[in-house]
């Protein structure tokens, strides 16, 4: 009797653990909330008979349903952003902001691809970007918005002033990265920049920069040249190259067309193949624009595949890289003879120099900051002629980095962890089962994670090992007295500045080598955290190329803005 009523006890006890039906139908479609927000689908594909049928078949007990689903998304949403401002709370970095307005323009999707009605054709992203205590970049989106009623004449703060204060970032903010646009200009802006600065009170960086898209100014420049070919004549070089479409939305494409078309000219093949006969041809008026398009766009594109085709380029490599552009434009502009070739290249320049004018500083920081470049780059190209008047800057700039470097030496942050809260990836297993599959940078931070893993099972082995030296009085005392010259006589900045450049190594990595220095430079260490974490780009890899704003993914077009916005920010946050 004894032993039916234990058993019976134990029973009932496992009963009692189990969870009931309703809890387990909310663990499902919050399962599959979690499914759709990694994968970047609509929880109106729910609605779709075959995708039920299979949803169905996986699980027979708990049809899916698409209000459930969306409900738990909009749960995981306020979860993740708890997580998330107490991150930001906790982190004791720099974070910029980027804002990007993304519009529907490609036809073909509107007609063909979109499955269901467009309710929203347009959204606003504000991105922060930061470098975490792991010295991985992250790039998490804190505002996906559209359809706010919003008075015009606060349009373009309102985006930036709403996630400051959502998230409590005000004295965390130092950058705004901004299209280039004339609508988002020093005047325009200045009234967020004094507004935040007022309510931040930034010890280390008291003034917020505005930056601008390097990639929106690639954009910009093409489409100056590009702006002198009419519809006729792409069609007739469609034509005799054999173009699938002149509606490409990536500009590269355009400028790989184009060229056949000259390549083929310089052989003289539409005169000796006869195939050509038939066909209509540039006149040489024609084939003097395309051939500037080419000459143009080509020189853009060589540095813009430096920068976007691999993997995510951080700031320290865009100055040499720009200055390469402006050198190869100035070279053509030179030799020019065409009145036409003189006219676009001048307008184009016209367009670089005002960026390069508005970058200079930052860019320029950031090389210094490169042990591959340090000073030598910049005083290289302040020496150059064509570039003389430039000299001055270089003052300048280390000027700027050495203020800098005492603004953070004053405030002893070397000896606190950039964020004293659990950073992201932290949990292996979690690591296994997340996967971003429309980020820009996953491939990149699939990598960092791999090598992460390695690292963390090199430094278990280390720490396993005793440390005899600690216990060593003498040696200690050693330690302190070999610091000690550089503590008393100069400054981390100036005994980096003083070592010799490293040897060029293309595949080099600026953040890496930063996180093997931050025991030596633990002061200037953070300096290049901050600065290295600047994107100049909101747009990376191919997404670089478009020749209109970047396209909203798909699957929010016909969403609710609550339900878009939780998707798309939650997204990251999942990883916390």
């Amino acid at each position: 009797m004894v032993k039916d009523t234990r058993k019976n006890d134990l029973v009932d006890s496992m009963a009692d653990e189990e969870p009931s039906l309703e809890e387990q139908e909310k663990a499902c479609h919050k399962a599959i909330a979690k499914w759709f927000i990694r994968s970047g689908i609509n929880p109106n594909k729910i609605k779709i008979p075959s995708f039920a049928k299979f949803m169905s078949y996986l699980n027979p007990r708990f049809p899916p349903s698409a209000s459930k689903v969306e409900k738990e998304a909009l749960e995981i949403y306020k979860e993740c952003k708890e997580k998330a401002k107490k991150f930001l709370k906790e982190f004791d970095g720099q974070v910029t902001l980027s804002y990007e307005w993304m519009v529907l323009g490609n036809e073909y999707t509107r007609g063909y691809s979109i499955k269901g009605p467009i309710l929203h054709e347009d959204f606003v992203c504000l991105t922060a970007h930061f470098v975490d205590d792991n010295w991985k970049m992250k790039k998490w989106i804190l505002a996906y918005t559209t359809d706010k009623k919003v008075p015009m004449e606060d349009i373009f703060i309102y985006p930036f002033r709403n996630a400051v204060q959502d998230f409590e970032i005000e004295s965390k903010v130092s950058a705004l990265l901004l299209p280039n646009d004339v609508d988002y200009d020093e005047v325009t802006l200045d009234p967020f920049r004094k507004w935040i600065e007022e309510r931040g009170k930034n010890q280390i960086i008291p003034r917020v920069s505005l930056l601008y898209c390097c990639a929106d100014l690639f954009r910009l420049m093409v489409d100056d040249v590009y702006s002198g070919l009419s519809g006729y004549l792409l069609e007739v070089v469609r034509m005799l190259v054999g173009w699938g479409s002149c509606s490409s939305t990536n500009w590269n494409v355009t400028l790989f067309h184009l060229q056949q078309g000259v390549d083929l000219k310089a052989e003289d093949a539409f005169s000796k193949d006869e195939v050509y006969d038939d066909y209509d041809k540039p006149s040489d008026e024609d084939w003097i624009k395309i051939e500037t398009y080419c000459t143009l766009a080509g020189c853009i594109y060589k540095v813009a595949k430096e920068l976007f085709e691999g993997e995510y380029s951080t700031a320290n490599v865009f100055f040499h890289l720009i200055a390469e552009l402006k050198f190869m434009l100035n070279q053509e502009l030179a030799k020019a003879d065409s009145d036409y070739f003189i006219g676009k290249a001048k307008k184009i320049m016209e367009r670089f120099d005002k960026y390069w004018n508005d970058m200079f500083l930052i860019l320029a920081t950031a090389s210094v900051l490169d042990p591959r470049f340090k000073t030598k780059y910049l005083e290289f190209y302040c020496s150059k002629k064509e570039v003389n008047v430039e000299g001055s800057k270089a003052e300048t700039v280390l000027d700027y980095l050495s203020n800098l470097y005492a603004r953070y030496a004053a405030s002893n942050i070397s000896r606190k962890p950039i964020c004293s809260v659990a950073t992201i990836d932290s949990c292996d297993s979690e690591k296994e089962e997340e996967e971003d599959y429309d980020d820009e940078w996953e491939e990149e931070e699939d990598d960092d994670d791999e090598r992460e893993g390695k690292d963390d099972k090199q430094k278990e082995k280390e720490e396993k090992k005793p440390d005899a030296y600690k216990d060593f009085v003498l040696f200690q005392e050693y330690l302190k007295f070999e610091g000690s010259p550089r503590e008393l006589h100069e400054s981390e900045l100036d005994s980096y500045l003083k070592e010799p450049v490293m040897e060029w190594n293309k595949d080099f990595k600026a953040l890496d080598w930063w996180r093997e220095e931050s025991q030596k430079y633990p002061i200037l260490s953070r300096v290049a955290r901050d600065i290295l974490s600047i994107p100049i780009s909101c747009a990376t890899s191919w997404d670089a190329y478009v020749v209109f704003k970047r396209e909203p993914p798909e699957f929010v077009l016909s969403m609710e803005p609550e339900l878009a916005n939780a998707m798309m920010c939650s997204k990251k946050w999942l990883r916390l």
